[in-house]
């Protein structure tokens, strides 16, 4: 027997409780009723002390008592061994599908039947299934939970080692942005269904694409013709300062990308943004260029933190070597490792204010080095509140998928699954049980000793 929270054996100490109740329990003198005292004579006086435990049986049941109550302080339990199920392993595929599935694959699953694998839903609870399921196709469609976040889950269900066959295509709006961390063999078998190209219709900032997928990539080819109105840039560039180059190249690239005409104009005429890349204050002038509803980038002075972390951008990490610190309580949009802000948002009236609190310097980070710097950028220059993601959305028609050879998850245990495993069993019950019963004893035996007594 074990303790999960062993301090509470302190309680022990009171113990000391019925002992002192027991030895001080002086009992009250009997008084003798004579006829009289005329033949009584003086006799010395003497008196005596003694300390003696009376009501053994009660003095018993109380330390008894206190006992219980101090173990189920200190939450006994016993550690149990118990076998694992020596099952294979499992099969796992989407109820929806599951006719489908073993239409094309029966005889690898019938195979794995004959091994002792079981068929679970690959949906959350992972339900187990069996051949009958294939007769009917009325499933509907499971979550659309990523598949990183299936096999994530999955651990908490399936044996450390086991071997899992999974039935999946392995479509790129699917899979998460990170390798999920398994502690089973997954064996990962494509099921592509028939439609493997497809086309849809986005808008995005007032002009339509249509969109073509396949598995190895979408595209998409603006249908209006007509010319949009040029979007009017700013720049304000500090004496001593370089970032500007960084960023014309990336506003060039998000012009020839979405074929939009990117003009950048000097600073004064009006514009409909406005990047500010100076330690200084916003000029008035600088920020009454810009027309209502536009949008200003600004770098923001104060105390320069100079730790290795990263930027959290799109799901991924870029290195930050630099940042100033941030007391504004605006919107975060781009997070360092530690969640402080590294860009933000605060809307006003008249702007869009973006607060950055590093700088497009690669002294600082390199972002300016990754392809997800154009990306990061195009929500800010070409602005559209229902699609921000223009040109990298998860939709549910895309093609793209992975290559069969290309790793999906990071297998951290390949170990032989184990035959033995150990669970705790609380004991706080037995104990419950047992000092309802010591103290209701101890409740009859006090009563009737005091009954006695009055009688006496």
């Amino acid at each position: 027997m074990q303790f999960l929270y062993p301090i509470g054996l302190i309680a022990f100490a009171g113990l000391i409780i019925p002992l002192v109740i027991h030895l001080w329990n002086v009992k009250q003198g009997k008084t003798l009723k004579i006829g009289s005292i005329a033949l009584l004579g003086e006799s010395s006086r003497a008196s005596a002390k003694s300390f003696k435990l009376n009501d053994w049986l009660l003095f018993v049941l109380r330390c008894i008592l206190l006992i219980l109550l101090a173990f189920l302080l200190a939450q006994p339990y016993l550690k149990e061994i118990t076998s694992i199920s020596n099952k294979t392993g499992w099969i796992l595929v989407d109820k929806s599908i599951f006719p489908q599935v073993f239409k094309a694959h029966n005889t690898t699953i019938d195979s794995l039947l004959k091994k002792g694998y079981e068929i679970h839903d690959f949906n959350p609870g992972f339900v187990q299934l069996s051949i009958k399921d294939t007769a009917s196709n009325t499933a509907k469609p499971g979550d659309t939970l990523s598949y990183s976040t299936l096999l994530m889950a999955a651990n908490q269900n399936i044996p450390s080692g086991a071997s899992v066959y999974l039935f999946a295509n392995r479509r790129l709006n699917r899979v998460g942005n990170e390798l999920p961390a398994i502690h089973y063999k997954l064996n990962w078998i494509p099921f592509n269904q028939a439609d493997t190209l497809s086309s849809w219709i986005t808008t995005y900032a007032e002009k339509k694409y249509e969109a073509k997928s396949n598995p190895s990539n979408t595209t998409y080819q603006a249908l209006n013709s007509t010319d949009e109105s040029p979007i009017n840039i700013a720049i304000h560039e500090a004496a001593g300062i370089t970032d500007g180059k960084y960023l014309i190249a990336a506003i060039q690239a998000i012009s020839g990308f979405t074929k939009r005409k990117l003009i950048i104009t000097p600073p004064g005429q009006k514009v409909d943004i406005g990047f500010w890349l100076s330690d200084e204050a916003v000029a008035p002038s600088f920020k009454a260029s810009i027309v209502q509803g536009g949008a200003l980038l600004k770098y923001e002075k104060g105390k320069v933190v100079a730790e290795p972390s990263f930027m959290v951008i799109d799901g991924r990490n870029i290195k930050l070597s630099r940042r100033t610190t941030s007391a504004n309580q605006a919107e975060k949009i781009w997070t360092d490792g530690f969640g402080n802000a590294i860009l933000a948002k605060q809307k006003s009236q008249m702007l869009n204010i973006y607060h950055f609190y590093s700088r497009f310097n690669p002294q600082w980070n390199d972002l300016v080095w990754n392809g997800v710097f154009v990306k990061s950028l195009m929500p800010i220059v070409i602005r559209d509140q229902n699609q921000p993601d223009f040109g990298f959305e998860n939709n549910i028609a895309d093609q793209r998928s992975l290559s069969n050879n290309q790793n999906v998850v990071n297998e951290i245990n390949k170990i032989e699954a184990p035959t033995k495993n150990t669970q705790n069993k609380p004991l706080g019950k037995f104990f419950w049980i047992a000092a309802l019963l010591i103290f209701t004893t101890e409740r009859i035996l006090s009563f009737r000793k005091k009954t006695d007594y009055v009688k006496n």
